[in-house]
């Protein structure tokens, strides 16, 4: 299975208070030249999972954990998301 972990030329900072009623979001670039990302509300729930690193069942399973729902429930977009991240050279992978 295939393991992601951020890009070690990105840069990123994040509010994830996720119950403080406010919507997480994460600033991400790649560094030296950018340009700035927001990944905001789920979009940054599979950022915080990907920061943790692991396969992307970690990743689909850490960002259920943190939305509160069923892994069923993210899978796709989770899936989805990782491989637009990789796209763009914010995360990188192994497989």
């Amino acid at each position: 299975m295939t393991s992601y972990a951020v890009a070690g030329d990105v840069a990123w900072v994040s509010r994830e208070d996720l119950d403080s009623g406010e919507q997480p979001a994460a600033y991400v670039t790649r560094l030296p030249d950018g340009p700035p990302m927001v990944l905001e509300g789920p979009a940054c729930v599979v950022w915080l999972a990907v920061a943790d690193g692991g396969t992307s069942e970690d990743v689909v399973v850490r960002t259920a954990e943190l939305a509160g729902v069923a892994t069923e429930v993210v899978r796709d977009d989770v899936t989805r998301l990782l491989a637009e991240l990789e796209a763009a050279g914010l995360v990188r992978s192994d497989g």
